[in-house]
């Protein structure tokens, strides 16, 4: 009986933890997202007539990308963006997080630690966009011991035929040797014409 008494203590209080376990979340739209989900944000003629991505309007900021205590009313953040690609050509980029704007200029990577209440809108921008392409990046959010990621993804042109092109550099690396039009063996590819071969089969291959 005391057994079963201590199981059952031992059971109550892993459900209260399990429930107590989220203190955070990411909001887009005001829709919960699950950890690790990816938002895709397509380019838009901004006010200024200009290509642009944001993930959250000027005009109605909270409509976008919102961090959102579930619990507390005031919290100690620390946030990393991490861009992993960028082929966008873009005029500015911008992460507005924790009343502080930072412009990432040739970074890759910024850090921002902040107290914040409620919410807080991630204000992540691309302006001035002046080629089709993608950029990929990844929000990393730590509140105590939780860690929470969204990955973001803005875009302008075909996305798809773009992550095909990616793939078709990775099978080549991962399939056959890789040569320049002047027969030095290269290790990875770039645009424009290499020559690939993939054991008696020799190929030219026009990568965009």
């Amino acid at each position: 009986m005391l057994m079963k008494k201590i199981s059952t203590l031992c059971m109550c209080l892993l459900a209260s933890f399990v429930v107590q376990a989220q203190g955070f979340v990411f909001q887009y739209q005001g829709r919960n997202l699950p950890d690790g989900e990816t938002v895709i944000i397509a380019a838009e003629e901004d006010i200024f007539g200009e290509l642009s991505c944001e993930t959250n309007d000027l005009l109605d900021p909270d409509s976008g990308l919102v961090l959102k205590l579930l619990r507390g009313t005031s919290s100690p953040v620390t946030a990393v963006l991490q861009i992993t690609h960028n082929s966008l050509n873009a005029a500015s980029i911008q992460w507005c997080m924790g009343t502080e704007c930072s412009s990432m200029n040739s970074l890759t990577s910024l850090t921002k630690r902040f107290t914040m209440g409620d919410s807080e809108g991630v204000q992540f921008d691309a302006t001035g966009i002046g080629s089709e392409g993608y950029l990929e990046a990844t929000l990393k959010v730590t509140i105590g011991l939780e860690t929470h990621q969204v990955n973001i993804i803005f875009v302008n042109g075909d996305y798809d035929g773009i992550k095909e092109v990616e793939k078709f550099k990775s099978s080549i690396v991962e399939k056959g040797a890789i040569f320049d039009l002047l027969g030095r063996q290269v290790k990875r590819t770039s645009s424009g014409i290499c020559i690939v071969r993939e054991g008696e089969r020799i190929r030219k291959v026009l990568i965009k």
